[in-house]
């Protein structure tokens, strides 16, 4: 439990945690000044997924040493969910069991940086003044300062059979983000899907929309199943210009990035059966002839490089598992 409990908690911060302490420091380094400087009450959420890094360690005595800041880590029980849907989901519960005049729910990831309290205060007066929108991100760089990607349009089938190298050459799924409006000194515009990395969530939509698909979307494609069900119920996803917020996992792969590409594909098979139709699984011809050309490539370029093998034995995987939606 967090050290104090104040009635003034309107912003949840909510950081799903699993073997990235490097960037968890550097994540935490950051936004804890920032929400000190804030106006109203925070607390911070952390669902730690099974961490053997140090990561719970550190957590504790960032807590310890920041009382103000009220971190509370989650650590599941043994056999409970603990992908990414489930941890995010568990968290936000939590904070809005424990709080309840919170408003805002702040999903942030250990790869994200804060460069102070501007872009949260920016996120909630857009909110507050604009009430048909669910969630509102940011414009987000590296830390080197140049721009990443902040978002994507919702899907489509074409952008799936292409595959996810030449629908990125392609820009197939690039955002395309409506006309810059200004709500104040906020200039925003709306994307049909704002990455959560970070994402100021409205308390009515999380609990309208109960929060992530963790039995359909554990990993993969959480954050664009839950923004096409949003905009279904009438909700929009805004993005707000900015240069203070960083995007960054400064090449350190996830731990759950081993199945990526196989995640991916089945995850993407059921997005698009749910929101384009189930119709979308005749495809699967042309699926399995992209794999096959893809392990043909790789097969060629792994006699020179063996970081191409892997590759491969996830090709020859979706070829044998894409007519059953990519199940094992």
């Amino acid at each position: 439990m967090p050290a104090t409990s104040p009635p003034n908690v309107k912003v949840a911060v909510i950081i799903n945690s699993f073997n990235r302490r490097n960037l968890l420091e550097k994540a935490l380094g950051s936004l804890i000044p920032a929400l000190r400087a804030l106006p109203f009450g925070t607390t911070t959420i952390v669902f730690d997924a099974g961490s053997t890094d140090g990561s719970r360690e550190f957590l504790r005595r960032a807590s310890a040493e920041n009382p103000e800041a009220r971190i509370e880590i989650l650590t599941p029980a043994a056999g409970d969910d603990t992908s990414f849907s489930a941890g995010v989901n568990a968290a936000c519960k939590q904070a809005l069991d424990q709080f309840p005049d919170l408003r805002w729910l702040m999903l942030y990831e250990t790869d994200n940086w804060i460069a102070g309290p501007e872009p949260l205060l920016r996120a909630c007066a857009l909110l507050s003044a604009e009430p048909q929108l669910a969630a509102a991100g940011f414009t987000v760089r590296l830390h080197d300062g140049k721009r990443c990607g902040f978002g994507v349009r919702f899907p489509t089938v074409t952008s799936f059979i292409a595959g996810q190298n030449l629908t990125a050459r392609w820009k197939l799924d690039a955002a395309r983000g409506t006309e810059c409006r200004h709500t104040g000194d906020i200039e925003w515009f709306t994307c049909d899907v704002v990455f959560t990395s970070p994402l100021l969530i409205r308390r009515d939509a999380w609990e309208a929309s109960h929060g992530f698909d963790a039995g359909t979307f554990p990993f993969s494609d959480s954050d664009l199943d839950w923004a096409w069900r949003c905009a279904r119920m009438g909700w929009r996803m805004a993005v707000i210009e900015s240069d203070a917020v960083v995007h960054d996992n400064l090449a350190v792969a996830s731990a759950w990035s081993a199945n990526r590409v196989v995640d991916f594909h089945r995850s993407r098979l059921r997005l698009l059966k749910r929101h384009r139709g189930r119709w979308v699984t005749a495809i699967k011809p042309l699926l399995f002839l992209r794999h096959l050309i893809e392990s043909a490539l790789l097969k060629r370029a792994a006699r020179g490089d063996l970081t191409a093998v892997p590759k491969l034995d996830k090709r020859r995987e979706m070829m044998r598992t894409v007519w059953r939606n990519y199940e094992g």
